[in-house]
């Protein structure tokens, strides 16, 4: 399969398209035939070498969350996922790639109507803005202000009842 594979630190320009082997689900693991591949502020961090959780070994294929079909699953997954559209995340790398392995439950399947884009737009910034508004047990006769640049936070922060996810 391809991949970009970052092979040193630095800007956007460390970033190759390599061939690589196809991943392989394990146990409580799916594949994902990953359509679209989130980056996010921190992954520029760890791609330049000043990332919060310092530097990881190298090679790597970067890429945390992505959005696909599940196309296989480990040994002990509920083969009923096969197929499904999902988001997910990658425990923090392999997502810029065609082939993405995921935990299972870590899963999520996209409501009808809603485009998958959409979806891994929402996945590292909606699970952001919904832990925020967990966390804040706003009751119902609360309002609050959302001060945001990113669409996709304010979005979900104006959301009542927010969407149901995972925890």
């Amino acid at each position: 399969m391809r991949a970009v594979v970052m092979e040193e630190f630095g800007g956007p320009e460390v970033l190759r398209i390599r061939q690589v082997e196809d991943p392989v689900p394990g146990p409580g693991q799916v594949l994902v035939a990953v359509a679209y591949a989130s980056i996010t502020f921190v992954e520029t961090q760890v791609r330049s070498g000043n990332g919060p959780f310092g530097r990881p070994a190298l090679p790597r294929i970067p890429g945390n969350g992505v959005g696909g079909r599940i196309v296989a699953a480990g040994p002990d997954v509920d083969p009923a996922l096969m197929g499904t559209v999902v988001v997910t995340t990658t425990g923090g790398e392999g997502g810029y790639a065609e082939l993405a392995l995921a935990r299972a439950q870590d899963a999520v399947p996209v409501p009808e109507g809603l485009e998958l884009k959409d979806a891994v737009a929402l996945l590292a910034d909606g699970r952001t803005a919904l832990l925020l508004y967990r966390q804040a047990e706003i009751k119902p006769s609360e309002r609050v202000l959302v001060e945001a640049a990113e669409e996709v936070s304010a979005a979900c922060w104006c959301n009542s009842p927010p969407p149901r996810m995972p925890t």
